[in-house]
């Protein structure tokens, strides 16, 4: 883990160059366990997703544990695993409802920044998320975003804060609740997959 990681109860920033304030929150904590080989840090969302897209992509095996973490099979006997940077059962109804709402528009969800080039909320179709939601979103690792982009799409580990949200909600057997889970995490890959190809053919 880097030594200038921050963790608090509510959210973790973890240190990235190209961010302006040199911190990026995470989605995911990775553990990598293989020959030898055991270390830790943090993901940011869209690193997250761009690596379920590879793993998915190369063939590699994805199990999901009861307890929500996603476990990425590597070469040989090297895995990856994911787990929470902030638990989903935090996820309000206020923030279903964002997120919902930006699920509706995702291919067109675009985030707003001020004059200053901070970041104030999210625009979705007709809506706008305004500064103090989008910010709580952002915390958690609900969200992706690339570095300098402004295309904003719902993270693996927003997407999966939904699906429990949603299987709560509905009363569902724990049973179907790692599927919601790997689909959301699927999901979220799969579009940041297609904002970054789409992103590469406007260069």
């Amino acid at each position: 883990m880097h030594p200038a990681t921050i963790c608090t109860r509510s959210h973790v920033r973890t240190p990235r160059p190209w961010s302006p304030t040199g911190f990026e929150y995470a989605a995911f904590k990775e553990i990598v366990v293989g020959a030898g080989v055991y270390a830790t840090g943090y993901v940011t969302a869209w690193e997250a997703d761009l690596a379920i897209g590879r793993a998915t992509g190369k063939g590699r095996t994805i199990a999901v544990r009861e307890y929500g973490a996603l476990v990425i099979a590597g070469r040989v006997s090297r895995s990856r695993t994911l787990e929470f940077a902030v638990r989903p059962e935090r996820l309000t109804p206020r923030q279903a409802e964002d997120l919902d709402l930006i699920d509706r528009y995702e291919q067109h969800a675009r985030l707003v920044r001020d004059e200053h080039g901070w970041i104030c909320g999210v625009d979705a179709g007709w809506f706008r998320i305004p500064r103090v939601q989008t910010s709580m979103l952002l915390e958690r690792g609900w969200l992706s975003h690339p570095p300098h982009s402004n295309k904003v799409w719902i993270s693996a580990a927003g997407r999966m804060a939904m699906a429990r949200y949603w299987h709560r909600k509905q009363g569902l057997n724990w049973r179907l609740l790692k599927g919601l889970y790997l689909d959301g995490a699927l999901t979220a890959a799969a579009t940041a997959h297609a904002a970054l190809a789409a992103s590469a053919r406007t260069r």
